[in-house]
């Protein structure tokens, strides 16, 4: 799926159809330059995945932790550098259960594996694209 997101309402929407396909344990990988709304997107998510608390990039924390029909993980990887970290930071042992969002996930890409929903998001004609090429086959 390739979508323009003109506002928040088409950001929710989008959001709302790719929670309605997720079965855990699932990793959802976004990428995108700073700014470009992967948080945003995860706040619209974590909605339609029954959570309705506040939703912060894990910037300083690494992860944060959202109860919502299961278990949401939160990950932030800005500042890791590479996916050997992975294992420092406790991330394999959250890896089965529940669902990862992971910003930044450029940056581990070599350590993850499983069940892995790709999210791209950039900047175009002053909008934002959405690119979520596993949509079609959830």
């Amino acid at each position: 799926m390739e979508k323009i997101l003109k506002d928040s309402k088409q950001t929710e929407q989008v959001a709302a159809l790719l929670s309605a396909r997720l079965k855990e344990p699932v990793i959802v990988a976004f990428t995108g330059e700073l700014g470009v709304g992967k948080t945003t997107f995860i706040k619209y998510l974590c909605r339609h995945l029954g959570y309705d608390g506040p939703v912060t990039s894990p910037t300083f924390s690494i992860m944060n932790q959202y109860n919502g029909r299961c278990p949401i993980y939160h990950y932030d990887m800005y500042r890791i550098s590479g996916a050997d970290a992975l294992d420092d930071i406790g991330f394999y042992d959250f890896y089965d259960s529940g669902i990862s969002l992971v910003e930044w996930s450029e940056n581990v890409n070599d350590g993850l594996y499983g069940n892995i929903i790709h999210v791209n998001m950039f900047y175009f004609q002053d909008k934002r694209k959405i690119i979520i090429p596993e949509i079609d086959k959830l």
